[in-house]
């Protein structure tokens, strides 16, 4: 889904390049007036208005409700990584702590889910701006359930990514620490970090491993001209560290705006000129920058295809449009249709 913002958000248009078909197709999805789309997983669309969140599959127009934000909650909590007395320790810790108020402002930074949603056994993460960072809930719960922890890291929950893989969840810090989350025996481990890297993405792989993305953009004269990527995997010997790897195996990935990141397999795709091991991402330039006021200032955006092994950058798409960022526009995202 390209960027596409509207004055007070009250178009139900929304536009979905097809990179099979190389075209843009106008959707209308009342289901989106007025609302913020958060994020997509598994084919479905996370939608937010102040504290109604809910599902919406785009292609079968089905919708799923969630549980709001301003609702009761309940707690889990993770220990420390050093904790004296793991078992007791969030025995003073109350759901009272995270209620928030139907004034209070709740801001998604990205929603994620761990199947397709009419799966009985779906989980629903969300990462936020709130009282909160994290919670979950499971289709059909009445509560979001807030995972609680002590922060381990001087930034205190500055996250700035999560993703989910094979029953684990995945935070990423400013300085890439990566930590995974057992929520079954509700415990964590540090995996690997010491990297002072700025605009990093959380990648689950094709084959189920961890893989992170750095983006550094390139501005001219306080103009962005360009982004470059770069990919991590965390080594298999010894301490974990992240390396920086030029092969990702059979992973096309895919890299939207803020967030949102996904991998898939090129043996699923129907590009076979595209080949493996490259990362295909919205590329956004300045067009006009107003430096008073950045809701001003308008930008240009096309698709682009990096070859992870040699560099090649190759545009797909041609000039998309421009665009202006203001506090009601849409970012962009990647979105693999289901008919489920």
């Amino acid at each position: 889904m390209p960027p596409y913002p509207s004055v007070g958000n009250n178009d139900s248009t929304r536009l979905f390049y097809d990179l099979s078909a190389s075209k843009i197709h106008k959707l209308k999805l009342p289901e989106t007036r007025g609302v913020d789309i958060c994020g997509s997983s598994h084919g479905w669309l996370f939608l937010q208005k102040g504290q109604v969140v809910s599902l919406l599959n785009p292609i079968t127009r089905a919708t799923i409700s969630l549980p709001l934000f301003s609702g009761p909650l309940s707690t889990i909590g993770i220990v420390p990584l050093h904790a004296i007395n793991p078992e007791n320790f969030f025995d003073n810790w109350e759901a009272h702590e995270y209620s928030i108020s139907p004034t209070d402002i709740v801001m998604v930074r990205k929603a994620i889910l761990t199947s397709s949603p009419l799966d009985r056994s779906c989980i629903v993460f969300v990462f936020t701006y709130s009282v909160w960072s994290l919670a979950y809930c499971k289709i059909g719960d009445e509560c979001w359930k807030v995972i609680e922890f002590e922060f381990d890291f001087p930034w205190g929950g500055d996250f700035c990514d999560i993703t989910y893989s094979n029953g684990f969840l995945y935070t990423v810090s400013p300085f890439a620490a990566v930590t995974m989350y057992n929520l079954n025996n509700r415990s964590r481990t540090l995996l690997g970090g010491n990297v002072n890297l700025i605009g990093i993405h959380l990648v689950e792989g094709v084959s189920g491993d961890i893989l992170l993305i750095h983006d550094r953009p390139i501005y001219v004269n306080g103009n962005l001209k360009e982004t470059e990527h770069t990919v991590y995997k965390l080594s298999n010997d010894g301490e974990p560290v992240w390396i920086e790897v030029i092969d990702v195996g059979q992973n096309v990935l895919f890299l939207g705006s803020d967030y949102n990141a996904l991998s898939l397999s090129s043996a699923n795709l129907q590009f076979p000129e595209w080949g493996a091991n490259c990362l295909c991402y919205d590329s956004v330039r300045t067009e006009k920058w107003n430096p008073e006021e950045n809701f001003d200032s308008w930008y240009n955006h096309n698709i682009k295809l990096a070859k992870l092994d040699n560099g090649m950058v190759t545009d797909i798409t041609g000039d998309l449009g421009s665009f202006q960022v203001n506090e009601l526009w849409q970012r962009s995202l990647w979105l693999t249709p289901s008919l489920l």
